[in-house]
């Protein structure tokens, strides 16, 4: 039997791997990287980190131990009653992309749809603080979500929480899948496809309702037709918009991605 305190050495040190890893492949030198195994769990995470810091920053005893800088959380990432809204940087099934301005100053950038895509470029260069999910345009599977903050954003204590955070979370077999699929020589790690808009004229006039540049395309289709169409990992359906999404996947090694 393995030592428990050599076995947490052992998954500490692939956390530290898998995070050096990613900072390399996906360019992300300027942001303290976590893990967590879904979106809402990371969604709680930092509604409690961050409504912790908010009413820790309101307590004289604590200001009195820290210096105001070390205080210092992002005052716009709104925060109700303990709860972050994660607010997609691309929108679908309409496949319009927002302004991380905007997604910023509503809550947490969830950036699974621009993650590793020729969207990737833009994201890591004007985002604060984002979280992915780790399967869609990376292909690193789905039991883990990555959480990354700019690093001169944060301060080290909200850093530090974070990953005392991230320790008690059951993450080692999805934390080595992850590394094993990297290390498979026909892994890619962007996807690099590019859609233009779509125009049909037969058998049914059909134009695409996507703004360009997306890895997927959409259209308004008449509710019967819709019906009659079964949903696969390229194909998705939106009934209650009314709406078809067409994937597309181009695997590259992101040496030429851009926005």
């Amino acid at each position: 039997m393995v030592p428990l305190s050599l076995s947490s050495e052992r998954a500490s040190e692939a956390r530290d791997r898998l995070r050096i890893t990613l900072s390399r492949l996906y360019k992300l030198e300027q942001f303290d990287l976590f893990f967590a195994p879904s979106l809402h769990v990371a969604r709680v995470l930092l509604s409690q980190l961050f409504l912790r810091q908010e009413q820790a920053r309101n307590q004289t005893r604590y200001a009195s131990h820290y210096p105001v800088t070390e205080l210092n959380v992002l005052p716009a990432i709104p925060l109700m009653a303990g709860n972050i809204t994660l607010i997609p940087h691309v929108d679908i099934p309409h496949g319009v992309v927002r302004t991380l301005s905007d997604c910023q100053q509503q809550g947490v950038t969830e950036a699974s749809e621009s993650f590793a895509s020729m969207l990737h470029e833009k994201l890591i260069n004007e985002a604060q603080l984002f979280v992915s999910r780790l399967d869609r345009h990376a292909e690193l599977g789905s039991d883990i979500v990555l959480v990354a903050l700019r690093t001169h954003d944060f301060s080290t204590l909200v850093r530090s929480e974070l990953r005392l955070f991230e320790q008690g979370l059951a993450l080692d077999s999805a934390i080595q899948q992850t590394l094993n699929r990297i290390d498979d020589e026909h892994w890619r790690p962007y996807n690099a496809a590019v859609v233009d808009r779509i125009s049909l004229s037969t058998p049914l006039s059909l134009n695409s309702s996507h703004q360009p540049g997306l890895p997927f395309a959409t259209f308004t289709l008449p509710t019967p037709l819709l019906a009659s169409l079964k949903s696969t990992e390229e194909l998705v359906l939106w009934p209650q918009q009314a709406r078809m999404q067409i994937n597309a996947n181009v695997r590259g090694g992101g040496k030429k991605v851009s926005i």
